[in-house]
């Protein structure tokens, strides 16, 4: 596949591609794609990194899986990759219902990249996202990932008012729970 023709193809002709003729290009061009978001997203709603690599791998098997029987509906490939992780991510934490999610010992921005100020804010952060309840963090966490309202129903199968809330919810107690640490 040359230059050009893999960044003008869209994610739907691709997975397409691949699941008629398994052209494994357009496959890796899919992931690259969308690799490295996927996994903030799940990193971000979990705060394990472990948790978060294995939660992605079964994302991606999901796709290879399912590439034949993808149909492009009201929603975009992007919206159902993660409709998939955020399903992935709740079995994974009914699984764990007792353990507590506060391990961020690995962080998905490299140390160096921030101020010692800035490194113990988004410790914080990441630690009072995951005080929050999961509803609030999978909308707010969709949207940091860019997710109109609009997707966010889609991929959480709730109400336009409702994810509203859930992010106006999320929002303010963030900013209360960040404030005072």
């Amino acid at each position: 596949m040359g230059t050009f023709a893999k960044f003008t193809r869209s994610d739907a002709s691709l997975l397409q591609s691949y699941a008629k003729s398994g052209d494994v290009a357009a496959f890796e061009t899919l992931y690259g794609r969308h690799k490295d978001a996927l996994f903030n997203y799940l990193f971000r709603s979990l705060g394990q990194f472990a948790a978060a690599e294995e939660i992605a791998q079964e994302v991606w098997m999901v796709v290879i899986k399912q590439a034949g029987s993808y149909q492009k509906r009201d929603a975009t490939l992007r919206a159902w990759l993660y409709t998939i992780g955020r399903n992935k991510v709740i079995d994974f934490q009914r699984r764990r219902v007792n353990q507590a999610y506060t391990d961020i010992g690995d962080a998905a921005i490299p140390d160096s990249a921030l101020s010692a100020e800035q490194r113990v804010f988004m410790d914080q952060l990441l630690v009072q996202l995951n005080n929050l309840p999961a509803e609030q963090r999978d909308a707010f966490m969709l949207q940091q990932e860019g997710f109109s309202h609009k997707e966010i129903c889609k991929i959480t199968g709730v109400g336009s008012e409702t994810v509203k809330s859930r992010l106006r919810y999320a929002r303010a107690s963030l900013k209360q729970r960040v404030g005072e640490s």
